[in-house]
């Protein structure tokens, strides 16, 4: 997802970076730096008015980190799980392949949009772990949502190829529209929630 990175540096995004690169607004040049100027996607759940107070929680991503947060997120697996575990964007990544390396402890997967993935080669490591991805809306407007969406299915498909289970659900096809990359951030978020709840339940993994 971001082109031209030096290996080892952190990766910054401007205010307006994610304005598009999160299909909030509808295209290049969508942002302004007066709200009243902004070009929102035709029915976006994202709040228009939150956006100032979104990106000030932004933080650079590092490149070489990555290990140290899978020591971590490990860690802290073997503490607390067995569990569910939900993960979003670029943590799909530390999910996928902490599940990886602890399929005994993981009851199932919550992939929201991810945007990294496992170790296909270790796909078949996750055949008894439940999996769940959802997407959002506007992909097929935008330069790189199909590709990424495109690579997470495939890698659903590896798992399902070893006797996985996983349940790929694009939230448009089942009337749930005007999602951004933010899900849990969008004004439908509870609807969202619910789908998510549905499949837990229809998994056995709710009390």
């Amino acid at each position: 997802m971001y082109p031209d990175v030096i290996p080892g540096e952190p990766v910054f995004l401007t205010t307006a970076n994610p304005f598009e690169r999160f299909r909030i607004g509808a295209g290049a040049n969508a942002y302004d730096k007066d709200p009243a100027k902004r070009t929102f996607l035709a029915g976006s759940q994202f709040p228009p008015d939150g956006y100032d107070n979104f990106v000030k929680q932004i933080v650079p991503r590092w490149t070489s980190t990555d290990q140290m947060i899978i020591d971590a997120y490990l860690a802290e697996v073997d503490k607390i799980c067995p569990c569910v575990i939900v993960f979003h964007s670029q943590a799909g990544q530390f999910g996928f392949k902490v599940a990886q390396a602890r399929p005994d402890k993981i009851k199932a997967l919550i992939a929201v949009e991810p945007a990294g993935l496992g170790d296909p080669a270790k796909a078949d490591v996750l055949k008894n772990i439940p999996v769940l991805m959802i997407y959002g809306d506007y992909i097929e407007q935008d330069a790189r949502w199909p590709t990424i969406r495109k690579n997470g299915t495939e890698f659903g498909d590896k798992i399902r190829a070893a006797g996985g289970s996983v349940d790929v659900v694009n939230l448009p096809s089942i009337g749930i529209k005007g999602n951004s990359h933010m899900l849990m951030m969008d004004k439908n978020n509870l609807e969202v929630a619910q789908v998510v709840q549905d499949w837990l339940v229809r998994k056995g993994l709710t009390k």
